[in-house]
């Protein structure tokens, strides 16, 4: 099951560190701040979308067990790599862009899972299931209440979404990402697909049915996660 226990013990760190910083700083503050703090500042700043890019690529590529730190760390690499690009041009200092940054970056960490996989089938579980009862440890770690509800919800509504199948996935990941295609992923014969959807394909009327189901569905979550 993924969480996102260590994001929000890195964004607790980064805001007690933060001081004299006011919440959620516009471009102008931001481009004044120390350079070391930058980063930092990003990942506080844009965190809702960094976890929902975390949330995004841990689905989309069906992946068993990719550790947080791994997930941290690579994506402060990146912030850290982007301030400059962005310093330069502050239409680059958009909850989009930064959610653009993580998942691409986190993509790339999926993608090279193989010994994260083999790591961990010789893990135990975190979930311990004695007849109907089901306990999930990670719940046991202590947390701020709304970021560990916030991080279940995630949970509850991609899970609504894998239920409704492939196609609704697709449709989803469009919808946070305009750039994804609904179409199916042109590739040579010999290509390999790296996308388990890339061969998933949604027509105008089966996007326009879907998007009727999620709204309907996911209404209870619209104004915590998503704009439909």
């Amino acid at each position: 099951m993924a969480t996102n226990y260590q994001f929000i013990q890195t964004r607790n760190m980064f805001k007690d560190y933060l001081t004299g910083y006011p919440k959620n700083p516009d471009y102008a503050t931001w481009s004044k701040a120390d350079p070391d703090d930058k980063a930092a500042l990003l990942f506080v700043t844009f965190y809702q979308e960094i976890t929902l890019a975390w949330f995004n690529a841990i689905s989309s590529r069906n992946i068993v067990y990719i550790s947080q730190e791994d997930g941290v760390s690579t994506i402060l690499q990146y912030l850290m790599k982007n301030v400059e690009k962005i310093d330069e041009d502050a239409k680059r200092y958009t909850p989009q862009y930064i959610y653009q940054v993580a998942f691409n970056c986190l993509l790339g960490l999926c993608n090279t899972r193989g010994t994260e996989q083999k790591r961990c089938a010789s893990e135990v579980s975190n979930e311990y299931r004695e007849g109907d009862k089901e306990l999930d440890f990670f719940d046991l770690v202590p947390s701020n209440d709304e970021d560990l509800e916030t991080a279940k919800i995630k949970e509850a509504v991609w899970e609504i979404i894998r239920r409704m199948g492939p196609k609704a996935e697709k449709v989803a990941n469009h919808l946070i990402n305009p750039t994804d295609t609904l179409h199916k992923v042109s590739r040579s014969s010999s290509e390999r697909p790296t996308d388990r959807l890339a061969d998933v394909a949604v027509s105008k009327s089966e996007y326009e049915a879907i998007v009727a189901e999620l709204k309907i569905k996911l209404e209870p979550y619209k104004n915590i996660l998503f704009g439909f």
